[in-house]
């Protein structure tokens, strides 16, 4: 029942992802932070089992690290993306997990990108995702209004309307989305819509 979505703008990739844990049918927590930082410029917006979450998240963030201080290079989001790929569809073959998971990153030369990456270890690059059961709500709103050059003030805005969208018509009330951009200057929180 986790609400991801998120856009990729000109020069930034902006993400919003509910703060509620579910278990069943119960809200068992409301303020959990669901992104992941990997290096300066690179989030993850992930949901699924909270142990599958954790140890898998865990595990990419020190390869990730252990690669750079072995090569004193920073990988690319779209490295970094097809080395989680690899990861997730051994672990298919081994132990699966239930985890889904959207990178969002920015690179001086390609600019900003936007990766969705499923349990079965299948990657997409996207220009907007919608992950969830909301997916059926709000994939034909952004069909509708989203715009390759748009900027961050009329991305922000499209999320704002999303919000009022699930408020209004999904069953579960998510009133708390909270909203991460990533830009040539990294990552920052813009708060809670």
């Amino acid at each position: 029942m986790d609400t991801i979505i998120s856009l990729s703008g000109k020069d930034f990739g902006i993400c919003a992802i509910d703060t509620m844990a579910f278990k069943s049918f119960l809200i068992t927590k409301t303020n959990i932070n669901k992104f992941i930082e990997i290096g300066k410029n690179k989030f993850l917006a992930v949901s699924g089992y909270p142990g599958d979450v954790i140890q898998f998240t865990d595990f990419l963030q020190k390869t990730i690290q252990l690669y750079t201080l072995k090569t004193g290079l920073t990988l690319s989001t779209r490295s970094v993306a097809n080395c989680i790929r690899k990861e997730l569809s051994e672990c298919l073959r081994k132990n699966p997990l239930n985890i889904n998971l959207i990178l969002i990153g920015f690179d001086k030369i390609y600019g900003s990108s936007l990766y969705f990456i499923d349990y079965l270890g299948s990657l997409q690059r996207m220009n907007f995702c919608v992950q969830g059961h909301s997916s059926l709500i709000l994939s034909s709103f952004l069909d509708q209004y989203f715009r390759q050059k748009m900027n961050l003030q009329e991305a922000v805005q499209i999320i704002k309307k999303c919000s009022e969208i699930l408020k209004k018509r999904y069953l579960i009330p998510q009133t708390r989305l909270l909203i991460r951009i990533v830009d040539e200057e990294g990552c920052r929180c813009l708060g809670l819509v």
